[in-house]
Formats: structure tokens, C-alpha cells, sequence
């Protein structure tokens, strides 16, 4: 009879034995198993926003957004928030600062220097002479160098520093082409791993495609990004360049419902606005007057609108026709988007229609729209 001691003895003896056979490639694969018993460190984000955490070590995030829509200004407050407890939206959630590591492959030597004395150390609070900044904080400006280069000194600059957080502004300059979907690939596989190993969270900054209407991550680097980031932070400038917004797109644990609005004081410092409320877009992605927003667009709007929307169908799911016009069309809300809905159906350019056995809501559009 085998008692229990002795089925464990016999089952680590029988392990031995399967593993001693297995070949290099097999034992690689067991290791990657994911089992429920399977140990696994909890998973640590470095600060919080509006009380929903975010920037996990170990990830990559995207930080996305048109030219000049305030991506550097975002990142800063990330920045100075890693050695202040508290910036802004910004709140840390380690007890000591963490460690900065900067790359910096866009602007030149002096603005990254002003940036760091004019911009991250006030939002810090940090005082100079008496904060050797040094120690925490690592910044490099890698615009002169080649892309091949620029690529072997970030992975340096990560294995050396060791930082809690790494930002990589901008990670289209590690290719030579930004549609080259092998290059893309190797890259975020090369992120993925560092931020791994050493226990950091990377952020790639990378620009939105130029189109107002197109609000995707250019190129193949994009696409690489998207799909493989924890999360994204969009940003954009929402009035005449004085407002500027930060949304959470994407998360793969708990998104943020509330967006970030913020201005450029006189010192040329972030403030945020608590309760600023954004003028809606029109299909088109311009901002709406008052009178606009209040009353609608006119007919001839609506019905590119919707035809848009309906991407040549006649007939399609209700979730589908919204979904397609608040991300293709440049509808910015959903609020907004029924509103121009309440107003197409009342003009007679689309209808509602509930399917007879699934019951599931559908838009179509009706017979004199589809000519135009």
C-alpha cells in the first residue's frame, strides 16, 4: 500500500524522469504554463489616476496623439510625479520616488534641458541645490544618433539604470521605416522583454496618423503598439490651443471613465480644470459653435453622417452604426450622437428596426437617402 508520503515521493521521482526526457524546447514550454496553482507576483502600477491605478511595471504603454496635442507636457507631469507624491491628476503609489529614465529622439539637447529645468523640476517642487537629482533622475537626448544606435542605447540605458519607469519619446525613431511590419515586431518584442526583466514600465510615445478623422497610432509600429500595450493615454488639444485633454482609450484591467483637461499657465506650466466641459465635434471632427451643438447639424450633414456610418450597408446593428461614427466619424460623444440620431430618424433618413427573432436593435437606411 503507498501512503500518501510515499505517492509524493513517487510523483517527484516520475517528474524527474519526464523532465530529464523532455527536450530543451519542451522544457522552455512547460516553464511558460500558466496553471491555477502557478506563483505569480501581483501586478504593480506605479501611480493612479482619479483613483483608478495605472502605469504597471512590467508593461508597455502607449502615449498617442496628434502634433503639438501635448504629449511631452502629459508625460512631464508623469515625470515629476515619480519624485513628488502628487501632480496635478497624478498621484504615486510607492512610498520613495521612483527611478526616471528619459530618452528623448525628437527635439533638440537644449529643449530637452528646458523641459527638464523649466518644466518637470518646478512641477516637482524638487529644489536643485539641495536634491541631487542625479541619482533618480536619467535623461538622453538621442536625436543625432542612427536608428540602429539609437535602438542599442536604449536597451543599454535600461539594463544599466534599472528604472521603475522608462519613457521613450519617440519610438518611431528605433526604425528606419514606420510601415515595416518586421522592424515593428522585433521592437516591442526587444520592450516587451526588458520591461520584464527588469521589472520596469515603458512608455512609447508615438503620433496618431495625420487624417482628423483617423485617431489610430500611425504605421506598423502603431498597430504593433496598440495591440500589444496594458494601456493607452490619448491626447489632443480641445479648444483654439489653449485646452488641452488627456483620455484613457484602452486598458486591459480597469479603465479610467473621466478624461483629464488641463492649460499652459503664464509660467508655461500644466493646470489642471476640474470640471471643464468639452464643446462637442461635428462629423467631420471640427468644433461645434454653441448654437451648433445645441441645434444639431442640417440634413445634408446627417445623411453623410449615417451613409458613412453604414459603410455600405443598407441595414446594420444598431451598437455597430454608433461605434463606427463616434471612431470613424469624429462624433466625440455619445450624447451627441444620439442627438443626431433623434434627428435623422425625424428628417426620414434612417429608421430603427428590431430584428423579429433575436430582437436586436438595427439601423437602416431609408430608400431616397442612398441617392446623393
Amino acid at each position: 500500500m503507498i501512503t500518501a508520503t510515499n505517492n509524493t515521493s513517487f510523483n517527484l521521482i516520475r517528474q524527474s524522469v519526464v523532465n530529464n526526457s523532455m527536450t530543451d524546447d519542451e522544457k522552455l514550454l512547460e516553464e511558460q504554463r500558466i496553471t491555477l496553482e502557478t506563483e505569480l507576483a501581483p501586478m504593480q502600477p506605479l501611480f493612479k489616476m482619479f483613483n483608478v491605478p495605472c502605469f504597471y511595471r512590467c508593461e508597455i504603454v502607449g502615449a498617442c496623439g496628434k502634433a503639438k496635442s501635448g504629449k511631452t507636457f502629459y508625460l512631464s507631469m508623469l515625470m515629476a510625479c515619480a519624485m513628488k507624491n502628487e501632480v496635478l491628476a497624478f498621484e504615486r503609489l510607492t512610498e520613495a520616488p521612483l527611478k526616471v529614465l528619459w530618452i528623448d529622439t525628437e527635439q533638440s539637447q537644449q529643449s530637452t534641458q528646458e523641459i527638464l529645468k523649466d518644466r518637470i523640476v518646478p512641477l516637482a517642487e524638487l529644489d536643485p541645490q539641495t536634491i541631487n537629482l542625479n541619482e533618480t533622475f536619467y535623461a538622453f537626448n538621442l536625436r543625432g544618433l542612427g536608428f540602429d544606435k539609437r535602438g542599442d542605447m536604449v536597451s543599454l540605458a535600461i539594463k544599466t539604470i534599472q528604472p521603475d519607469i522608462c519613457i521613450i519619446d519617440g519610438i518611431k525613431d528605433l526604425m528606419t521605416d514606420i510601415n515595416d511590419a518586421v522592424q515593428a515586431t522585433l521592437i516591442m518584442e526587444k520592450l516587451m522583454a526588458l520591461a520584464k526583466k527588469y521589472k520596469c514600465c515603458i512608455v512609447c510615445v508615438l503620433h496618431l496618423n495625420k487624417s482628423e478623422q483617423d485617431r489610430n497610432m500611425r504605421g506598423s509600429i502603431g498597430t504593433e503598439l496598440t495591440n500589444k500595450a496594458f494601456e493607452v493615454f490619448q491626447c489632443e488639444v480641445v479648444k483654439d490651443g489653449e485646452i488641452f485633454k488627456v483620455c484613457h482609450t484602452f486598458s486591459r484591467k480597469q479603465k479610467m471613465k473621466r478624461n483629464f483637461y488641463y492649460h499652459i499657465d503664464e509660467k508655461g506650466l500644466p493646470v489642471m480644470l476640474a470640471n471643464y466641459k468639452e464643446t462637442p465635434r461635428d462629423y467631420n471632427g471640427r468644433w461645434m459653435s454653441v448654437s451648433d451643438s445645441e441645434v444639431g447639424n442640417n440634413e445634408v450633414d446627417l445623411k453623410k453622417l449615417f451613409i458613412n456610418a453604414m459603410e455600405g450597408h443598407t441595414q446594420r446593428p444598431y451598437g455597430e452604426v454608433m461605434g463606427v461614427a463616434l471612431k470613424k466619424c469624429g462624433v466625440a460623444d455619445a450624447k451627441t450622437y444620439y442627438q443626431y440620431l433623434d434627428e435623422a430618424i425625424a428628417k426620414d433618413i434612417v429608421r430603427k428596426m428590431e430584428h423579429p427573432e433575436t430582437h436586436v436593435t438595427w439601423i437602416e437606411l431609408i430608400e431616397n437617402t442612398m441617392i446623393y
